[in-house]
């Protein structure tokens, strides 16, 4: 029986040039390392250099430490200034926000002054025709009370002028603006206008405006109850007109008193009113001194005076013409 040949321990390995020859991309050089070392091929070498070239690099800042009291200080007063610098730049805006806030408020008061202004000029004049009217009254009453009612006078109209309020035909006696007042007073925006200017605002607005309120209050009661009375002494056709001859003389002197209280609640309730143009004329030119204050009422009295020397004429030309209408 022939012999099993002897394997070899090792087999004879192919000829190493031979194989990374093989292996290695064309047209590239192999290196052959020595024997019982690994085999390097170039182009591995390559790829493994442009994948470690494309990993991110973390850059690591070493902290600069503060190794002087010197640098300690330089380090805190940077970032104090820096606080400080914020803070009034945060200040600044604040102020300019409020300035702006400021003349807007009293840019809306000089505007509502202006309302108020053409308002207290329309009330004035009415105030005069209701005082005109009051006393031919009086006196019509008078001529009843000396002719023991035979005096035969038809009764006296209230005859009110219309006047333009914001280009419209107005006859009613308009109330006085206070919207801009009131809604600074309740978000508190009064505490950014200076103390002569809020001081001057608060005069004209809590003091002389709400004395005209009152005023004016007592002027509609005193016609309430001249109207009351009056109606007792009406036809059911005109029921507001009422009928001199109709009153005895009592009744005559209690009309002739009602009259002259409505009368003398007309003009208080004018010359407060008066008071009130004078001073909002005054701040409504930003002027806030007495000196200034004392010549815009001056001014006011003079304009709109009770001048009852031409409601004396109104009154006789009236009579006049009632007369000639009824062929006296």
């Amino acid at each position: 029986m022939p012999e099993t040949p002897e394997i070899p321990e090792e087999m004879p390995l192919a000829d190493e040039a031979a194989v990374v020859a093989e292996a290695a991309p064309e047209g590239e050089m192999v290196e052959i390392a020595p024997e019982g070392e690994a085999v390097e091929i170039a182009a591995t070498e390559e790829v493994a250099e442009t994948a470690k070239e494309s990993e991110p690099m973390i850059d690591i800042h070493v902290p600069q430490a503060t190794h002087t009291w010197k640098d300690f200080w330089i380090h805190l007063g940077t970032i104090t200034a820096g606080l400080l610098i914020a803070i009034s730049l945060e200040q600044s805006v604040e102020k300019l926000h409020q300035l702006h806030q400021r003349h807007e408020l009293e840019a809306a008061l000089r505007a509502e002054g202006e309302v108020n202004k053409n308002r207290a000029e329309i009330g004035l004049s009415h105030y005069d025709d209701q005082m005109t009217w009051l006393l031919g009254l009086h006196e019509d009453i008078g001529r009843m009370l000396a002719t023991g009612g035979n005096a035969k006078l038809a009764y006296r109209e209230l005859h009110i002028r219309p006047r333009l309020l914001e280009g419209i035909p107005f006859t009613d006696n308009p109330v006085l603006s206070t919207s801009v007042w009131d809604t600074a007073s309740a978000d508190s925006r009064l505490a950014l206008l200076p103390d002569d200017v809020a001081n001057s605002y608060s005069l004209l607005y809590r003091g002389q405006m709400t004395i005209l309120a009152q005023d004016r209050l007592k002027m509609q009661e005193a016609t309430a109850r001249q109207e009351a009375f009056e109606e007792r002494f009406a036809d059911k056709r005109t029921p507001t007109t009422p009928v001199l001859a109709r009153m005895s003389a009592a009744k005559l002197e209690e009309y002739d008193a009602l009259a002259m209280e409505s009368f003398t609640a007309a003009r208080d309730a004018k010359s407060q009113l008066r008071t009130v143009y004078g001073n909002n004329n005054w701040v409504r030119q930003g002027l806030y001194d007495r000196a200034s204050a004392h010549r815009a009422q001056v001014e006011a009295r003079t304009a709109f005076a009770d001048d009852y020397g031409k409601m004396a004429q109104e009154i006789e030309a009236e009579d006049a013409a009632r007369d000639k209408a009824a062929g006296k």
